[in-house]
């Protein structure tokens, strides 16, 4: 039987400044959630356990899906 993946709000393409790139899918919305300084990173954490680094972020491209 096929397990049922429940669809995500956002789908976020992140490139970051040394060049990497993360595509990832999440119902928090980055660009506006709330950020914590730790050590003088900024940074943002999702629901399903990303923790980005803002000021690491060269780009940031969202899609929203419905």
């Amino acid at each position: 039987m096929r397990e049922f993946k429940e669809r995500k709000k956002y789908k976020f393409y992140l490139v970051f400044k040394g060049g990497q790139h993360l595509v990832f899918e999440t119902n928090t919305d980055i660009r506006t959630a709330k950020r914590e300084v730790i050590n003088g990173g900024i940074f943002v954490s999702t629901e399903n356990k990303y923790t980005i680094n803002i000021a690491q972020l060269q780009s940031i491209n969202v899609k929203i899906q419905f």
